[in-house]
């Protein structure tokens, strides 16, 4: 996925989406966000709404995303 706020929109949503069906993924999948927080975001809303909920491991990798949106608890 892009970074980058501007990125949080329902085409990027879509693109997971899309992705995640081309690859047969099922319910027992797990979704991981490497990344900073907009991919922090991104990848926890998708993981919660994709089959009603599969599986989310995030690992930030910005100072921003350790301390403040991968506890934030808003995804996952």
């Amino acid at each position: 996925l892009p970074d980058g706020e501007k990125y949080k929109d329902m085409g990027t949503l879509m693109k997971v989406f899309d992705k995640a069906v081309e690859s047969r993924l099922d319910r027992r999948c797990t979704f991981v966000a490497l990344g900073g927080g907009v991919i922090g975001d991104m990848c926890g809303f998708a993981a919660a709404a994709f089959l009603r909920g599969v599986n989310f491991i995030q690992i930030p990798t910005t100072l921003m995303a350790q301390v403040d949106s991968s506890v934030g608890g808003k995804t996952g």
